[in-house]
This record gives structure tokens, sequence and C-alpha cells, in this order.
């Protein structure tokens, strides 16, 4: 009987038919993996797809974006590139305190 942490992963498994089967032909609950063409979390549920990550995605897409501002301020010397899109400060400790949001 699979185990609570029991799963697996297909990097790149996009298309619902494809899901479908493997869902069907394994013991193992299929988790998916954020990729280019991937339905969203309400229609995986519904093939079987057991959890959702995004595995690297995020903090990929966070450091090409500190890179591009960081150029941006280095090569222009405004400072409206890396503030224009700044979180306050407020916001940024409350993601972290004791009525932190569940994301």
């Amino acid at each position: 009987m699979p185990q609570p942490g029991d799963g697996f992963f297909l990097p790149g498994i996009v298309k619902p038919e494809e899901i479908k089967a493997v869902v069907a032909g394994s013991a193992l609950p299929l988790n998916a993996l954020a990729w280019p063409g991937l339905g969203d979390a309400a229609c995986l549920g519904k093939l079987g797809v057991r959890r959702l990550s995004a595995g690297l995605a995020i903090a990929q897409t966070t450091w090409n974006t500190a890179e591009k501002l960081g150029r941006e301020f280095l090569q222009g010397g405004s400072s409206e590139a890396v503030n224009s899109e700044a979180k306050p400060y407020s916001e940024l400790q409350a993601l972290f305190g004791e009525n932190a949001p569940s994301i």
C-alpha cells in the first residue's frame, strides 16, 4: 500500500490522455510538474493527479527577473526600474508572521 510520501513525477507530460493512461497504469500517485502546456490544478485533479509542484520554476523566474532589474539599474542608473513593483516591507513581513496566508 502506498505511503503518504510515495508518488512519482514525469516531467514534461502534459497531454490529458497520456496523464490519464499513466494514472490508470500505476499503483503510485502521479505528481505533476508545472510545465508549459500543462492543464490547471482542477483539470489535473479530474485526471487523477495527486500533487502539483512548481519545481524550480518560481525560483528560476525570480532570478530571471532579478537579473533583468539589476542590469537595467546598473546600466541606466534609474531607481524606478527596481522600485516600480517592489512589495512593501509590511506585506513581506506579513508573509512570514503568525497570520501568514496559506498559499
